[in-house]
């Protein structure tokens, strides 16, 4: 029988943390599974997975202004830094039970990966270089334009 996850807020603005349903079977392995609409927060349009990453890289270091991501450390394990501009969190990603939703207008840097690490990245929108935001000191910038809107 499959459940909805169990989600869980972060300090960071808009950034949540599902703890996925798992049916655990001792003869034919494990299972963890998200769907939609109930257990996953959007319909993916792109998939993508980063492995291999040598010893000290780190990923991403970037913010997206329309696309949402959903990350699970399929294997391995690796750390997600995620920032709002204001707060920041530093969440490690050690079971495929657990991923971590990053919506628009949050830096997210990926680090500390194990050897065998596979990170699967379910991303709301396909590939759109004008979407990124790659330069920290223009995210910030960014941000403090959208919160100081009348």
């Amino acid at each position: 029988m499959m459940t909805n996850p169990q989600i869980h807020p972060c300090r960071v603005r808009g950034v949540q943390l599902y703890e996925m349903p798992c049916v655990m079977d001792e003869v034919r392995g494990n299972l963890t599974v998200g769907q939609t609409p109930d257990g996953l927060p959007f319909v993916p349009q792109r998939y993508f997975i980063t492995y291999g990453i040598p010893e000290g890289q780190t990923r991403g270091q970037h913010a997206h202004k329309c696309c949402t991501q959903f990350l699970v450390c399929a294997h391995g394990q690796c750390h997600v830094r995620v920032d709002d501009g204001t707060a920041q969190e530093d969440i490690h990603l050690d079971r495929p039970t657990l991923g971590v939703l990053v919506p628009p207008l949050v830096w997210a840097e990926e680090d500390r990966h194990s050897p065998d690490s596979a990170l699967l990245v379910l991303a709301s929108q396909p590939y759109e270089p004008d979407d990124y935001i790659r330069d920290y000191d223009e995210f910030l910038t960014m941000i403090r334009r959208t919160t100081t809107r009348p």
